[in-house]
């Protein structure tokens, strides 16, 4: 990401987190709190990447639904909660 097509995101840090990061740029793991937060934020939402491949096979699952009249898989669990939030189950 590297700046391209970056944008300014303000945010409240509590005491202990904000300390944490000033520590790290005065060891020079990074050069300023932006860079850390950068990084931090960045290694972070990589653990959820597997969210947005959960989101593209429900629209998936609604397109079907929507051209067949049903969804061709019986569900459970939370995937059958969360479609059932939406009103389509």
């Amino acid at each position: 990401m590297k700046g391209l097509g970056s944008r300014v995101v303000p945010v409240r840090l509590d005491s202990e987190t904000l300390e944490l990061i000033e520590m790290l740029v005065r060891l020079r793991v990074f050069r300023s709190r932006s860079e850390a937060l950068r990084e931090l934020i960045s290694s972070g939402l990589e653990s959820f990447k597997w969210v947005s491949k959960v989101v593209e096979a429900v629209e998936k699952l609604f397109e079907l639904e929507k051209r067949k009249g049903d969804i061709p898989v019986r569900l459970d669990g939370a995937l059958k909660r969360l479609l059932e939030e939406r009103g389509r189950f």
